[in-house]
Formats: C-alpha cells, sequence, structure tokens
C-alpha cells in the first residue's frame, strides 16, 4: 500500500500532505489508536509512562501525527537542535500491546518526508552538506537503514539521547 507523502519540517514543524495544501501544526502530544504519545518533562510517555530507554531530546521534542502502518501507529519524534544540527528524528511505533523506538537518526535536516509502503516506513531527508542530495532512510521490523544500510542504533546507558546526525 502507497500513502502520500507527508512533510514534517521547520521550527514549527508543519506536517503537510505533498498532494494537498492542507497543513497541520505539531503538538507536544499525539493520540494514536492505542493511546497517547507525549513530551513530558522533555521525555516521550505513552499511555502515561515514561518510555525505556528514555527518548533524550537537545533543546526540545516535538511530535508528528500518528502514521497508521497495518496493526501498529507510527510517531516521529523530533529532537530540536542548534544551529550546526537543527534536528534528527526518532520512531516510535505502538500497537494494541506493545510499543518500539529507535535512538535519534537523520542528517540533522529539520525537513523530512514521509510515505509507508506496505509495512516499511520511508523518511526522505535532504543533505545539508551536497546540495540537492536526499537521503532515504526506512524503518522495517524496528530497525533503521540509511540508503539500504543498516544503521546501529542502540541507545547507551538506558537513554537515546540527540546526536550531530550522520551525515
Amino acid at each position: 500500500m502507497l500513502r502520500p507523502s507527508r512533510i514534517f519540517s521547520g521550527p514549527l514543524l508543519g506536517l503537510a500532505l505533498v498532494a494537498g495544501v492542507s497543513t497541520v501544526a505539531q503538538a507536544q502530544q499525539a493520540q494514536t489508536r492505542f493511546g497517547t504519545i507525549a513530551v513530558s518533562n522533555d521525555k516521550i510517555t505513552w499511555r502515561g509512562h515514561t518510555l525505556h530507554p528514555v527518548l533524550a531530546g537537545n533543546s526540545g521534542l516535538m511530535l508528528s501525527q500518528p502514521i497508521q502502518m497495518g496493526d501498529s501507529d507510527i510517531v516521529l519524534v523530533q529532537s530540536i537542535g542548534g544551529s550546526l544540527c537543527p534536528a534528527t528524528v526518532a520512531v516510535v511505533q505502538v500497537n494494541r500491546k506493545k510499543e518500539h523506538h529507535t535512538n535519534f537518526f537523520g542528517t540533522c535536516s529539520d525537513m523530512a518526508r514521509t510515505r509507508t509502503v506496505g509495512d516499511t516506513l520511508e523518511i526522505r531527508m535532504p543533505s545539508p552538506h551536497q546540495k540537492g542530495v536526499q537521503r532515504t532512510y526506512t524503518y522495517h521490523e524496528g530497525q533503521v537503514s540509511k540508503d539500504g544500510v543498516l544503521l546501529n542504533s542502540s541507545c547507551a546507558k538506558g537513554v537515546c539521547e540527540n546526536y550531530f546526525g550522520d551525515e
């Protein structure tokens, strides 16, 4: 199943359908089919409980609107950075029984386009160092790959912290 791309971008973190003009502002919480994912005291919670390992942002955390993918919902968490690395993202996937999330990743761009293809989420981000070059990240079965290469997304000492991107 192919869904329209979405844009996840900028300081206001707008989410817009590429095919249309509709724009939805980002929030500190996202209502999924399986409970609320929220930012609370600079940590991400699901159903009122802090995720472990903890997703800790840089200057702040923002959430996308939920993306339905089969029997799960996915929310992108954007860690807001500074001028050297404006943003990185993590994926939170929830279903009726459990939650899974990744460490932060990305090119440091605060713009990302997403689409689902079957049970895979594709996230495209521009390279900040190579004009016109896009990087494609895929999230499939709990793993993140960049341009087809599996990323090590483990979190150290129980905390998934922001970093300066992988670009």
